[in-house]
């Protein structure tokens, strides 16, 4: 799946995301709550992985998958 730079934290909200820092990832998962600023998201706790708290001032990226990006644009 390509994965897309999301600068606007706000439209990752329920979204499945892959968090990198450095451009190495730290983390994936469903955003479950966002900052109005953008600022700070959480992702939700799955399995071992708890709930955790991503800030943007601390040099992360949000990156999602677009799902009109992998539509079949000629369906069967």
């Amino acid at each position: 799946m390509d994965l897309h730079l999301q600068p606007d934290w706000q439209r990752a909200l329920g979204q499945y995301v892959e968090i990198r820092l450095g451009g190495k990832t730290v983390r994936t998962g469903t955003v479950d709550s966002v900052m109005p600023d953008s600022s700070i998201l959480w992702i939700s706790a799955q399995g071992t992985d708890t709930r955790m708290m991503v800030e943007q001032a601390r040099g992360n990226e949000v990156f999602v998958g677009y799902q009109w990006a992998h539509a079949d644009p000629w369906p069967r």
